[in-house]
C-alpha cells in the first residue's frame, strides 16, 4: 500500500534470527538477536518470555539507534517447545519470525524506517517459520 510522499505502510516486521541465547533467573526467557527482511537497516532483541497477565507483546522502536526491542510472552510449555524446535535445527537456512502489529510503521522505497519518535506498538500475532533439515 502506498501512502503520500512515497511512504509504504508496514504492518508485519519479518525478522531473522541471527543468534539465540537462554536466560534462567527464577524463570526460563530466550533472547533472540535478529536482523530484518522488510527493513533495510538495523537490528532487533526478540525477548521471549512467561506468561505475565499483566503485560502484552509488545514492539518498541528507538529513535536515537536503529534497534527494536520487542518483548514476547508464551506459556513455560510453549517456550521450552521453541527452545526443542531451535536445537534440532540442522539447516544452514536462518529461522524467520514474522510480527503482525496493531499500529502500521512507515518504510520508504528503499525499506528503510521512518520515526520521528520512539514508537511503541502492538504484536497481534506472531508466527515462526524453523527450516529443520
Amino acid at each position: 500500500m502506498k501512502s503520500k510522499n512515497n511512504w509504504k505502510k508496514l504492518n508485519k516486521v519479518v525478522l531473522r534470527i541471527d543468534n539465540v541465547e537462554l536466560r534462567y533467573e527464577k524463570k526460563l526467557s530466550v533472547i533472540l538477536n535478529c536482523g530484518f527482511e522488510n527493513i533495510s537497516k538495523g537490528r532487533c532483541i526478540l525477548n521471549v518470555n512467561s506468561k505475565d497477565k499483566k503485560k502484552k507483546d509488545t514492539l518498541f522502536v528507538f529513535t536515537d539507534k536503529a534497534l527494536m526491542s520487542v518483548e514476547i510472552f508464551y506459556s513455560d510449555e510453549e517456550i521450552n517447545k521453541i527452545i526443542e524446535l531451535l536445537s534440532f535445527q540442522k539447516s544452514t537456512k536462518k529461522t524467520i519470525v514474522t510480527l503482525n502489529i496493531t499500529d502500521e510503521l512507515l518504510i520508504n522505497e528503499n525499506n528503510y524506517l521512518f520515526i520521528k519518535n520512539n514508537v511503541k506498538v502492538g504484536v497481534s500475532s506472531v508466527e515462526w517459520n524453523i527450516p529443520l533439515s
